[in-house]
């Protein structure tokens, strides 16, 4: 309907024999900008169309070379937290205080595995490998098990909330909440909520788009690891990826290490500031 509405009124075409190949063209340049998100549906929809006119006999232009073509696809390079703010956003937590325990485990446990909020707010107390300093839990994502190393420091945390922190309660999640019924979390918004509010006392500013989020922080710790030369499949075993595609994003983000990949000017010739 929308390509038809087009044709006439930019060309004046009503009949399917006459279109031409700059028309679609100059079609599927005019909807992608009200439509950046739908374009594979749209080439779909443009495909079936002049599939039944070539069988038809309506229109026996060959427009495939065109509608075959790859979408190119914009990538978006997501910022991160980075390891200063991410110190002085957990220090912010009061150690003391049975709920600034809780807090503080839960932040640390953020920015040194990577987890999830919804998967720290679902952590159980048998997920935890007390000896041999490991967490074995199955992602709610994406339903996967995952057996992670977690460092003595972070657990020892973990243990004081529990020990010295945590209500006296029959729930067994590890993280719950500090106001009768004591039950865990129902999901991840609450983890989400105690990090913006620690966000807020540290002082940091939070803008759409700037990576000062939760899941800021799991980028923060990819990021890292890129960077310190740990290979993208290791990165990926860590963060609990499927596969390594949703490892990349991390290596653009990356600036110290594609400053390596800069080529030499002088092998182009003549003065570099013409």
């Amino acid at each position: 309907r929308r390509f038809f509405g087009y044709l006439s009124a930019e060309y004046s075409v009503c009949d399917p024999c006459g279109i031409t190949l700059l028309q679609v063209r100059n079609f599927i340049v005019y909807i992608s900008k009200s439509r950046p998100k739908s374009m594979d549906k749209v080439i779909e929809a443009m495909r079936g169309l002049f599939r039944y006119f070539n069988d038809e006999g309506i229109n026996t232009e060959h427009f495939w070379l065109l509608l075959s073509t790859p979408r190119s696809r914009d990538h978006h390079v997501r910022d991160c937290m980075y390891a200063p703010e991410i110190c002085e956003l957990i220090s912010q937590a009061d150690r003391i205080d049975p709920c600034g325990k809780r807090d503080f485990a839960v932040l640390s446990l953020a920015a040194v595995t990577g987890l999830r909020a919804g998967d720290i707010a679902s952590l159980i107390m048998t997920d935890i490998d007390w000896k041999n300093n490991e967490i074995h839990l199955v992602q709610g994502k994406t339903d996967i098990p995952l057996h992670m190393p977690v460092s003595k420091q972070v657990l020892t945390a973990v243990a004081d909330y529990i020990l010295h922190g945590r209500p006296e309660t029959s729930d067994c999640h590890v993280f719950v909440r500090h106001i009768a019924p004591y039950n865990g979390f129902h999901d991840g918004v609450s983890i989400a909520c105690i990090f913006r509010k620690y966000l807020k006392k540290a002082g940091i500013e939070h803008a759409t788009g700037d990576g000062k989020t939760l899941h800021g922080i799991r980028r923060g710790l990819g990021t890292g690891m890129i960077a310190q030369g740990v290979p993208v499949t290791t990165v990926a075993q860590v963060l609990g990826h499927q596969g390594m595609k949703a490892t990349k994003q991390y290596i653009s983000t990356n600036l110290t290490g594609l400053r390596y990949c800069l080529l030499d000017m002088s092998s182009i010739g003549g003065d570099v500031y013409d």
